[in-house]
């Protein structure tokens, strides 16, 4: 492993902002539960420590007394830096100092180098009683709002990086290669050439097998170890008939026919239809799917023989838990597990893919849930409302993509609901939302003139749709509203 930082996350939404932040300027970074041990610190060998703090008021807990006292150089943000003063034997009042915009004057040190005073947004900054050995590091309203150790690189700032700001980047920059030493040499190519090192060294002489899902998680993941391993990765596709329309040919083409990846096609449609027979219910109709999968993978893993490794293709927001209740199957639980895009986001992992010269149409098809289109039915699955959402969601589709929308779009889909009483017509709602790694959304305010063409294509060709909406409630992961 090459040089690398540590970000604690204290705070998701700050985590990943630092680390999009630093990737991009080439220095690598991983993203630790803030409780990581002192222990783990030292197997991972980090060159310094980043404790990620939010804004919202209350003070994060967790950080290991040991960490705290880690002689590798630490940057705390936000609410941790207050969380580390504490750690170190000093203190943070409860009480605010302001919560606005306050003028910031920095000490000069190799942190603060090329950052003139500014003004900050200052939300929750707590009254600090520095740790013996420390002296003020930035200060605002007369009262210190950071705070550096003299004997050891040790800093902590109670404020976060704003979007577009410059000054903050410069003071991770600053960290990284001024106080920790750090080398650009982050890129995709480099990614790409040492994870096809990870799964070799893993797999040995031995075999892998990856569960594809047509996915870009799975897909990036399963051309990573099919550039490390060849012939030796077996992937198994499920299609179980909630598919979108099209898209089971289009995942056998690429990988199977044009990659030559080695693929086990199971056609389970009958299975997962008779399965879902009569359910209504989401959480139910979730649970059948995943064990019905998990089911089908346990017989298509008799097909596989012995293999050394599992290739899981795992992202940075099922690591945070951002998706709650996504649910990956497992494949063998006695076999390691190698997982190669848990560090990325879903905008690094089209990198990669485009790096590996992955095409368009692959990398840019949008997240689709295991359960597929059954929880976009609402009430019973049956072949006659598959058969209309498919051909709603290709007409949704093709309008977007030939008014050029598309682009701006982070996800899009059809809901199917029936309408009410004995009416044998159906409803459908559109959504087509703005969004950043499926934390938070807002609905795209797509042209009148557009949503009027889908309607009176779906109105024409599905004369079954008796009714077209469009849905404009946003969603947050913070607020508990799901996103399907």
């Amino acid at each position: 492993m090459r040089d690398m930082l540590l970000i604690l996350n204290f705070d998701e939404s700050s985590s990943r902002a630092i680390a999009r932040a630093l990737r991009a300027e080439h220095i690598y970074c991983e993203i630790v539960p803030g409780n990581i041990s002192s222990e783990e610190i030292e197997k991972r060998d980090p060159l310094g420590l980043i404790l990620s703090g939010g804004v919202k008021g209350g003070m994060p807990s967790g950080l290991q007394a040991e960490v705290a006292q880690n002689a590798r150089p630490m940057l705390a943000l936000g609410d941790a830096a207050a969380m580390l003063c504490r750690a170190l034997g000093g203190d943070a009042l409860e009480t605010a100092i302001c919560n606005s915009i306050g003028a910031v004057r920095f000490r000069e040190c190799e942190l603060t180098q090329g950052i003139d005073d500014c003004e900050r947004m200052l939300h929750n900054v707590r009254r600090l009683r520095m740790p013996e050995g420390a002296v003020a590091l930035a200060e605002s309203l007369q009262e210190p709002v950071g705070f550096m150790l003299m004997q050891r690189p040790v800093y902590g700032i109670q404020f976060t990086l704003e979007q577009n700001d410059t000054d903050g980047m410069q003071l991770l920059l600053n960290f990284a290669e001024k106080v920790c030493n750090c080398t650009k040499w982050w890129t995709y190519e480099a990614f790409v050439e040492r994870t096809v090192e990870d799964i070799q060294r893993m797999a040995g002489e031995g075999h892998a097998v990856c569960a594809m899902t047509g996915g870009l998680d799975s897909g990036v993941s399963a051309v990573l170890a099919h550039k490390a391993l060849g012939n030796r990765l077996k992937g198994i596709f499920i299609d179980t008939g909630l598919l979108r329309d099209g898209e089971a040919a289009q995942v056998l083409s690429f990988y199977r026919d044009q990659l030559g990846m080695e693929m086990i096609h199971v056609q389970a449609q009958e299975r997962f239809l008779a399965a879902l027979d009569g359910v209504v219910d989401a959480n139910q109709k979730r649970a059948i799917i995943g064990e019905m999968i998990q089911k089908i993978l346990d017989e298509a893993m008799t097909q596989v023989g012995a293999v050394t490794v599992v290739v899981r293709g795992t992202n940075c927001n099922d690591v945070l838990g951002w998706d709650k209740q996504k649910r990956r199957p497992a494949l063998q639980a006695d076999v390691p597990m190698i997982e190669p895009l848990r560090e990325l986001f879903k905008s690094e992992i089209r990198q990669v893919g485009s790096t590996m010269y992955m095409p368009p149409e692959v990398l840019s098809r949008q997240s689709f849930p295991g359960s597929g289109l059954a929880l976009r039915i609402l009430g019973a699955v049956t072949p006659a409302r598959l058969q209309t959402l498919r051909a709603v969601d290709r007409i949704f589709t093709e309008e977007l993509t030939a008014s050029g929308q598309m682009k701006r779009l982070w996800q899009h889909f059809a809901v199917l609901s029936p309408m009410a009483g004995d009416d044998p017509r159906a409803m459908i709602a559109l959504r087509a939302v703005n969004s950043a790694e499926s934390s938070q959304g807002y609905a795209a305010r797509l042209p009148y003139d557009l949503l009027e063409r889908v309607m009176d294509r779906i109105r024409r060709e599905r004369p079954e749709v008796s009714r077209v909406v469009y849905d404009l409630t946003s969603f947050s992961r913070y607020d508990g509203v799901e996103w399907q």
